[in-house]
């Protein structure tokens, strides 16, 4: 699919994953500028609003507010800022296990034949979720694409917000109530027991720079 103007062209949500590809492709090109400084950003999609510069967290935090929050009106608007999820800078060599995974802690075990329904409906869009029994912490699969990552983010995020991330649940000596949620790093991957033993049989560790790369050697291979 292509678009000739992006102010002329409507998309639906059967469109937006594509359409999210395309901001992304954009942002590697420098097409829109991001990154200003090691320590400055910018969202390149809210010319209007006061605040235009943040710390990488904070972009990333408006980026992930704004992808989670807008309504079928704003697809476009929700479809740039999740394109603005994938890492910026350094954070590209950052290990993830890929096909992208996330890991679920905390769990009522009567409740977990509902959990994928219930990721789906706070917009995660998983594939499937296993659960590993024996280790207590069911896995989430997402999309391999870069829709799957963007939502495997704000997974994490909505965690973290929350105070039931992954430090959350490793630092609190008594666990509130509620599930806690990561992304899968390679932590979890090299980790001992049931978990570490899933994430090696069923995953690589994988930076957003070997992505690319495959994504640039897939194209170059087709044409």
């Amino acid at each position: 699919m292509s678009y000739s103007s992006e102010d002329e062209t409507d998309i639906s949500e059967s469109e937006l994953d594509e359409y999210v590809d395309r901001c992304y492709e954009q942002l590697k090109d420098g097409t829109q500028k991001v990154k200003l400084s090691d320590d400055v950003y910018r969202c390149p999609y809210c010319p209007g609003k006061k605040k235009l510069v943040y710390p990488f967290k904070d972009l990333f935090q408006h980026a992930s507010d704004v992808g989670k929050g807008s309504q079928n009106r704003d697809i476009k608007h929700k479809g740039k800022h999740l394109a603005l999820e994938v890492p910026q800078g350094n954070d590209v060599n950052e290990l993830f296990v890929w096909p992208w995974m996330g890991i679920l802690a905390n769990v009522d075990v009567e409740n977990i034949g509902r959990l994928k329904n219930d990721l789906a409906k706070r917009g995660f869009d998983p594939v499937r979720v296993r659960p590993l029994y024996c280790g207590g912490y069911p896995v989430v699969e997402f999309k391999k694409d870069w829709s799957g990552f963007h939502r495997a983010m704000m997974f994490e995020k909505e965690f973290e917000v929350g105070n039931h991330g992954k430090k959350d649940y490793y630092a609190a000596p008594r666990l509130a109530d509620g599930l806690y949620g990561w992304f899968a790093r390679g932590d979890d991957y090299y980790s001992k027991g049931v978990l570490g033993e899933y994430l090696q049989k069923n995953g690589d560790l994988k930076t957003i720079g070997d992505l690319e790369t495959d994504e640039a050697q897939n194209r170059a291979a087709h044409c």
